[in-house]
């Protein structure tokens, strides 16, 4: 068996995400997406997108004399992907769980927009109940030649807005879904169109 050489490894490098796509319900099988409804999600550039199949944790069993392990085990990590989505878009909110109801709100007079003569326009209010659902995503990295996909995740929603620099996020919370598939996920090259 002769080894592989670093140099040769290059080209399988996934670095960078150019878009990140949402598919409720998760990818179809045998992953053909062409006819489905998906998503976009504009995800923030720093630290919006985030995947981790999970840590494992070593399991440690010494005996008296030895520095080292009698014997260890491992315990298979907890995975999770993370997606910070600094947007309200109807579309995106539906997609995730959370259906809203039309809202106008009225505002008190002495309100500086009020008293400049603004009203306010119909809107969407929201329960403040998380749902799981359901989603596949299509990544693409930075050059759109690569794609890493994951073919099903469980996500949980929530609505963060802490009045710093960064808008109002809907930030996704999952794991895998059917991590056992030989499908679960995967990086591909894309062949020029």
């Amino acid at each position: 068996m002769a080894f592989t050489k670093k140099i040769n490894l290059q080209s399988d490098v996934f670095s960078g995400i150019s878009s990140v796509f949402g598919i409720a319900g998760g990818l179809p099988e045998g992953l053909d997406c062409s006819t489905s409804d998906g998503v976009e999600f504009p995800v923030s550039d720093d630290s919006g997108f985030n995947f981790d199949t999970g840590q494992p944790s070593i399991n440690h069993f010494k005996v008296k004399g030895l520095n080292t392990d009698w014997v260890n085990t491992f315990t298979p990590g907890d995975g999770e992907i993370k997606l910070e989505v600094p947007c309200h878009n109807t579309n995106i909110l539906q997609l995730v769980g959370m259906e809203g109801v039309s809202a106008a709100p009225k505002l008190p007079a002495g309100v500086s927009a009020v008293s400049a003569g603004a009203t306010v326009g119909t809107g969407k209010s929201y329960p403040l109940t998380q749902k799981a659902v359901y989603l596949g995503l299509l990544i693409l990295n930075d050059t759109e030649d690569m794609l890493l996909f994951i073919k099903k995740a469980k996500f949980m929603a929530q609505v963060i807005f802490d009045g710093s620099n960064k808008p109002l996020c809907v930030v996704l919370t999952g794991a895998i879904a059917n991590g056992a598939s030989t499908d679960a996920f995967g990086i591909c090259t894309l062949a020029a169109v």
